[in-house]
């Protein structure tokens, strides 16, 4: 395989990617409901932070569906909105 080969496939790969990303996102906009790792990146912070939270009794409200829990858009932009309040 040529070089100008393989950065055109790396090219095409990140093109993939890239539209990926696009569709996850409009996917998770359509059913506004985020697990746990979207949840703690949405509020720019770990997966971590967000068990200590719920540990301590505080975190964003979330709904426990099976074995996992999710989250709303809504109850987290809620949750951002009053930690800027104090």
């Amino acid at each position: 395989m040529s070089i100008s080969t393989t950065v055109d496939l790396l090219g095409i790969l990140e093109e993939m990617r890239a539209r990926l990303a696009r569709l996850e996102a409009a996917a998770n906009r359509r059913k506004k409901r985020f697990n746990q790792k979207q949840a703690a990146e949405y509020l720019n912070r770990s997966e971590e932070w967000i068990r200590r939270e719920h540990a301590a009794g505080r975190g964003p409200k979330r709904t426990k569906r099976g074995r996992y829990y999710d989250y709303t858009i809504e109850d987290l932009d809620a949750y951002a909105d009053a930690g800027e309040q104090d």
